[in-house]
C-alpha cells in the first residue's frame, strides 16, 4: 500500500478507489492483508461521505455463471460436463449455485435483481455506451473483453435512483466520485424502467439516461467506455443479455409509450427453457 503520511483526502480517495475496484470492504482488506490504517466502522463512514452506493452483489461470480450457463445452452451437454470440463481452481461459483440458478431459469422464475443503463447523448441517439466487461478472471470461460452495457446487482425493494446511481458509479463514472463532481442531475426523480429482461435468474430492470455533454469515463469493470452503433455491437462478442436489451429498446422507441412495463427473457433463458424441454420429452 502506498504510504500516506497524513491519511487526510489523498487517503481517503485512495480508500474510495480501492473500494471500486475490489468490489467490496472485506475484498481490500484481504488484498492488503488486512494492513490498512483504518477500521471497518472508519473505511465505511469515508464511503459514505463520498456518496458510494455499496455493491449489491459480486458481478464476477455474475460473469463466471452466465458464462457457464452459456456454455450448456450452446454445446448442449450437462451442467455437470460442462463445470468439470472448464473448472480451475479459480473458479469463483459454485455447482449448488450454478444448479439453482439453472432451476430457477428452467422454470422461468427470479430469485435476483439487477440494473442496466442504455446511456446515449442527444447527438448520438442511435449510439449507445458499452464497455469491455473485466470481471471475467476464467479464461477458459472466454476472455476479458466481452462488451457489456454498464449493469449490475440491485438490492430487492431499494429505490430505484440508487440502483440506477450504484451503476453509474461502479461502471460509468468512478474518478467522477472520488472528485466529488459525480453528475447526479442524470438520473431521473422518479425513474420508470423501460423494460425488464430476464438473464438467468436475475430480473434486470432497463432505464435510459440520456448525456447533455460528454464527462469523462472511468470504470474498474468497464474498460474503454465508447459510443458504438447496434450493427457494430452485433458483430461482437457480447455478455448475455446485451444485444436483446438494445433491439428491444429501439423496437420500443417506435411507439407510443406503453401502460404496462415489457418485460422480456434474454435468448439464454430461451436456450436454456427449449433444452430441458427437451430433455424431458427425451
Amino acid at each position: 500500500m502506498p504510504h500516506f503520511v497524513d491519511k487526510g483526502q489523498n487517503f481517503e480517495k485512495y480508500l474510495v478507489s480501492e473500494y471500486f475496484k475490489h468490489g467490496s470492504i472485506n475484498k481490500v482488506f484481504y488484498f492488503h492483508h488486512f494492513d490498512l490504517p483504518i477500521s471497518y466502522a472508519g473505511y465505511d463512514r469515508v464511503l459514505t461521505k463520498y456518496g458510494v452506493i455499496k455493491s449489491a452483489g459480486p458481478n464476477s461470480k455474475l460473469t463466471e455463471s452466465l458464462g457457464i450457463l452459456s456454455l450448456v445452452a450452446d454445446y448442449k451437454l450437462s451442467l455437470e460436463k460442462i463445470y468439470e470440463r472448464y473448472a480451475s481452481p479459480g473458479l469463483l461459483v459454485s455447482t449448488n449455485t450454478l444448479h439453482r440458478i439453472l432451476h430457477y431459469t428452467r422454470l422461468g422464475l427470479t430469485r435476483r435483481q439487477g440494473t442496466a443503463l442504455i446511456i446515449t447523448h442527444h447527438n448520438k441517439p442511435n449510439m449507445y455506451l458499452v464497455g469491455k466487461d473485466q470481471s471475467l478472471t476464467n479464461t477458459a470461460l472466454g476472455q476479458k473483453g466481452n462488451l457489456s452495457l454498464p449493469m449490475g446487482h440491485s438490492k430487492i425493494g431499494e429505490n430505484p435512483r440508487e440502483s440506477i446511481l450504484r451503476v453509474l458509479q461502479q461502471e460509468v463514472f468512478t474518478n467522477l466520485v472520488m472528485e466529488n463532481s459525480f453528475p447526479f442531475h442524470l438520473i431521473p426523480d422518479h425513474p420508470k424502467p423501460l423494460m425488464y429482461i430476464n438473464i438467468a435468474d436475475i430480473r434486470v430492470s432497463v432505464y435510459h439516461i440520456e448525456l447533455d455533454g460528454l464527462p469523462s469515463f472511468s470504470s474498474f469493470k468497464l474498460s474503454n467506455l465508447r459510443f458504438e452503433k447496434l450493427s457494430d455491437i452485433s458483430g461482437l462478442k457480447t455478455r448475455p443479455g446485451i444485444l436483446e436489451i438494445i433491439q428491444n429498446y429501439k423496437k420500443l422507441s417506435l411507439f407510443p409509450e406503453p401502460s404496462i412495463t415489457p418485460e422480456y427473457n434474454s435468448n439464454l433463458n430461451s436456450n436454456l427453457f427449449a433444452l430441458a424441454e427437451v430433455h424431458s420429452s427425451g
